[in-house]
């Protein structure tokens, strides 16, 4: 097909060659696929939307054959449709050379949205939490700079007979009796610049027993935020869908149900993770740290804003606390010790070009059990690589 396709230049001009299949049902897959909010048997949401999610569930009532009953025996009536396991894609074009990864969100309407912006037509079926949060496509593409990309240099293969002859005079290579596991492959590629630009922060709110996460986009892309309460993984996660400019917010009974104790995990595309950790202080006016992630788009750096929060520096007293910042990946320095006097904050900045844009950093406090982990690829509008941390742990 792309022979017949690249024959005719006239034709390659103007065409883009897409193909999708399947790839062992998500056998290799660890990324939770994007959905919305699930119910629990008791019919109570987990997790929120800013998104109209109407259509987005399968009813099970009535229906015998699939009455939504669990391995546990719980019957759950509402199912949501969500996205299924990952499967490759490749899109090959005038506009697509070099081998670049996207690693955007697509599904199956994403196919359709791209004919929309193509001839400018409307695919009604599309509803608009699909739309919300997957892509179009078009970040696929270079339109600007199509031909930058420059063909390698094959080797000379004008001796091929002697190489051939070679080849056969050596001996056969033999499979070995035990296969060798599967094992994710080292290196990056380039990657394409992406439209999620995502924040999760925690709020801890001792006077209630509360942990607050708070949810925020200021990208150009809807996306999904995982939370998993790793003390309790048998739980259903929590999902929350978040458009570009808008925030959603929520609330664990940490004091009620773990005795202050929390410990949640949260994923979104592309390597996006924070993970909160640590204990409720029982005192409502203890000294207690907290952090947030912020990113500086034009200098390309990501900094830690840290906070001394316990309300004893209101009330004239209060203790200073450290903070250990430790790198995770990427960087061979550190840790860092970030000393907070009550109710001050502090800030550190770390440039990312060294390291593709990604980032990878956990922040403790040895006396609460504070423990804060961030990690992502930092979007500013430029190309860039895959993860270079990528399967290095591994082996």
């Amino acid at each position: 097909m792309l022979t017949a396709l690249t024959a005719n230049p006239e034709v390659w001009s103007k065409t883009v060659f897409f193909i999708t299949f399947d790839e062992n049902d998500g056998f290799f897959d660890h990324m939770p696929p994007a959905a919305v909010p699930s119910y629990d048997a008791n019919g109570v949401l987990h997790g929120k939307s800013t998104v109209d999610v109407t259509g987005e569930y399968f009813d099970t009532a009535g229906n015998t054959a699939l009455d939504g009953t669990t391995t546990s025996g719980e019957t759950i009536r509402l199912r949501p449709y969500g996205f299924g396991p990952r499967v490759p894609m490749y899109v090959i074009s005038p506009w697509t050379r070099g081998g670049w990864i996207n690693s955007q969100v697509f599904d199956h309407t994403s196919m359709g949205r791209f004919l929309e912006q193509r001839f400018g037509i409307t695919v009604p079926a599309i509803s608009p939490w699909h739309r919300a949060v997957a892509g179009d496509l078009t970040s696929v593409f270079d339109f600007r700079t199509p031909n930058d990309q420059v063909f390698p240099t094959l080797p000379d293969t004008s001796n091929y007979k002697q190489v051939i002859a070679e080849q056969l005079a050596k001996p056969k290579a033999a499979a070995p009796a035990v296969p060798a596991s599967l094992f994710q492959e080292t290196g990056t590629k380039y990657s394409r610049a992406l439209p999620y630009v995502l924040h999760a922060s925690a709020l801890a709110e001792p006077t209630i027993g509360k942990l607050k996460l708070i949810f925020s986009n200021t990208g150009e892309q809807g996306a999904v935020f995982h939370v998993y309460d790793r003390l309790h993984l048998d739980q259903i996660p929590r999902r929350y869908t978040v458009e570009p400019g808008k925030m959603l917010d929520d609330e664990w009974d940490a004091r009620a149900t773990d005795n202050g104790r929390y410990d949640l995990a949260v994923y979104g595309p592309n390597g996006f993770v924070r993970m909160f950790k640590g204990q409720l202080p029982a005192d409502a006016v203890a000294d207690a740290p907290e952090i947030r992630v912020c990113y500086d788009l034009d200098k390309g750096s990501v900094y830690l804003s840290a906070r001394n929060d316990g309300k004893g520096a209101v009330n004239g007293g209060g203790k200073p606390l450290t903070l250990v910042v430790t790198p995770n990946a990427y960087r061979n320095d550190g840790p860092w010790q970030l000393h907070i006097t009550a109710g001050a904050e502090v800030e550190h900045h770390w440039p990312l070009q060294e390291s593709g844009n990604w980032y990878d950093f956990t922040v403790t406090e040895a006396e609460s059990g504070f423990e804060r982990r961030f990690a992502g690829r930092l979007e500013t509008g430029q190309h860039g690589v895959t993860d270079p941390a990528m399967a290095t742990g591994l082996g």
